[in-house]
């Protein structure tokens, strides 16, 4: 007996979470900037650096649980990346003045993409399930 085809997540959704994951991966790099600063005892308040840290290691654990969450179909992951994403949009409008032009588009670009990634109608599509996780094989 065959086993049954496993199918591949749209496009859109593949990117959208890539760029999700690249986030990620700049997000762990400031927190551990934080960490190495703080260890090094070279912060102006260590109680802000750790509990800052702290925070980001738990947004980078949420994100990578929603991203999975959303390759595999469960539709509970939309909310928080498009959550961070809003976030990040909002950051990136706010800021544009102060950073240097390619961030400010970098801050403004990548959220859009992302949201419109998840929310096109095949991304959508993928992403209904609601049951419960099933068991690891």
């Amino acid at each position: 007996m065959t086993p049954p085809a496993r199918r591949r997540p749209p496009t859109a959704l593949l990117l959208a979470l890539l760029l999700v994951v690249v986030e990620l991966g700049a997000l762990a790099a400031l927190t551990g900037g934080m960490i190495v600063e703080l260890v090094a005892g070279r912060t102006v308040d260590p109680l802000f650096t750790s509990i800052t840290a702290a925070v980001f290691i738990g947004l980078i654990v949420l994100l990578a649980l929603a991203v999975r969450a959303l390759h595999q179909g469960r539709r509970w992951g939309r909310g928080p990346v498009i959550t961070w994403q809003l976030l990040v949009l909002a950051i990136g409008i706010s800021q544009a003045g102060a950073l240097v032009w390619w961030l400010a588009a970098l801050l403004i670009a990548i959220p859009v993409a992302v949201v419109v990634g998840t929310l096109v109608p095949p991304s959508v599509a993928w992403a209904h399930r609601t049951g419960p996780p099933r068991a690891v094989l």
